[in-house]
């Protein structure tokens, strides 16, 4: 049976797929959500208690418009709703001459600090003696020196995806979670969407299914992306305090090869909902996997890793206790940038995977440019780079 007609089909409620329902509707569109679980959850690429965000985007200076606008729309749903889903804490990134390339920057902290100098951003470079003054528990080496950016903080992804799905359902959206899509057609009046259950009819459709969006591209340009699995840590703090956003920074370490890049997050408040522990990640490329038979267990050996190879070395404060670990998604495209166009066959269609590790941070932005492509058939934000022709089969 067919099901009413929308204005608007959005697939995914994830980080983007949230911000595009909620931003389609607060412009009164008709629309419907759909996701194969329940966001927020733990079984994509949008959870893990926090997210970095700064805004000396070193990825690119594409991306430039997408966090400041983001950042705005986070204020935004902050004054709407009072709830907090920003803590500013600042943020290093540390490397050394010798740091491997990072998103395909030869030195990460010398191109942090040269786009903050463009756009007008405050920050400093600052040395290893510098850094181990101002936070004693870092352990950088003599040769290391790092970009911090005192007015960068953490975003609350779960909290973010939430806020954002209330916000569209008292717009008006509806919204269908535990339904999986199994496909959609476009003709010349419309989309239609299939899942499991029923199927629904809507003048457009964005496709931001995150790790699964492979099932739903165009099959001349599935190769273009892969899957990788992450894992996020927290472990036990000596003293839990020593780690809230007021106290520590976010720290981004660019190591000498891949293998070595580690990231520790400053750990908000419990009475705040902060998980307990204190949350550190590693990341890795050179694996990939689906995202459906994705191995969920982390192992006490990959714990070990992560504290004596990658924490231990670099970081007072922590007890090898492990009180928490989860698997992460990252969706990656060849040249690790993001995916943003229409389908090739159709306008009615749009393709979103703003991803490889890179994308929360831009993602409230994000979703107003997909609902602006789907409603308007343009948008803002200049998108040029992330086209979907550049990843096709044969390129």
């Amino acid at each position: 049976m067919t099901a009413r007609h929308y204005d608007l089909i959005v697939v995914g409620l994830g980080a983007m797929g949230s911000a595009a329902l909620y931003q389609a509707s607060r412009r009164g569109a008709t629309a419907l959500g759909i996701d194969r679980f329940d966001p927020p959850h733990s079984l994509g690429s949008s959870h893990g208690d926090t997210r970095i965000t700064r805004s000396a985007i070193a990825e690119g200076e594409i991306y430039m418009p997408f966090v400041r606008r983001s950042n705005e729309i986070w204020r935004d749903l902050e004054a709407r709703t009072g709830r907090r889903l920003f803590h500013e804490s600042g943020g290093l990134i540390i490397g050394s001459d010798s740091s491997a390339a990072f998103h395909f920057q030869g030195d990460f902290v010398e191109t942090s600090a040269r786009i903050a100098q463009k756009f007008g951003i405050p920050h400093e470079v600052i040395s290893a003696d510098e850094i181990i003054r101002r936070f004693p528990l870092l352990r950088p080496r003599p040769d290391e020196r790092a970009y911090y950016e005192a007015d960068a903080g953490v975003l609350r992804p779960e909290r973010c995806i939430e806020t954002q799905l209330e916000l569209a359902r008292q717009a008006g959206a509806t919204i269908h979670t535990g339904e999986k899509v199994t496909g959609y057609e476009a003709d010349a009046s419309g989309v239609t969407v299939t899942t499991e259950t029923a199927s629904y009819r809507a003048a457009k459709l964005i496709l931001a299914a995150g790790a699964w969006i492979g099932e739903l591209l165009p099959e001349t340009h599935r190769g273009g992306i892969r899957v990788c699995r992450q894992l996020i840590h927290w472990f036990e703090a000596e003293d839990r305090s020593a780690f809230e956003p007021s106290r520590f920074p976010f720290v981004i370490w660019i190591g000498e090869t891949l293998e070595d890049f580690w990231s520790v997050f400053p750990a908000p408040p419990l009475e705040d909902g902060g998980m307990d522990g204190v949350k550190l990640v590693t990341e890795q490329y050179h694996t990939s996997t689906q995202p459906d038979e994705v191995d969920r267990v982390v192992t006490a050996a990959e714990k070990a890793d992560m504290y004596q190879r990658l924490t231990r070395p670099r970081l007072k404060g922590l007890r090898e206790r492990s009180l928490q670990a989860e698997v992460c998604l990252y969706t990656l495209t060849r040249d690790e940038q993001f995916l943003i166009d229409f389908h090739p066959a159709t306008e009615r269609v749009v393709l979103a995977s703003p991803c490889s590790g890179h994308g929360f941070k831009h993602s409230a932005a994000v979703g107003q440019t997909l609902a602006q492509l789907a409603l308007d058939g343009g948008c803002e934000f200049d998108i040029s780079a992330f086209n979907l022709a550049r990843l096709r089969d044969s390129a």
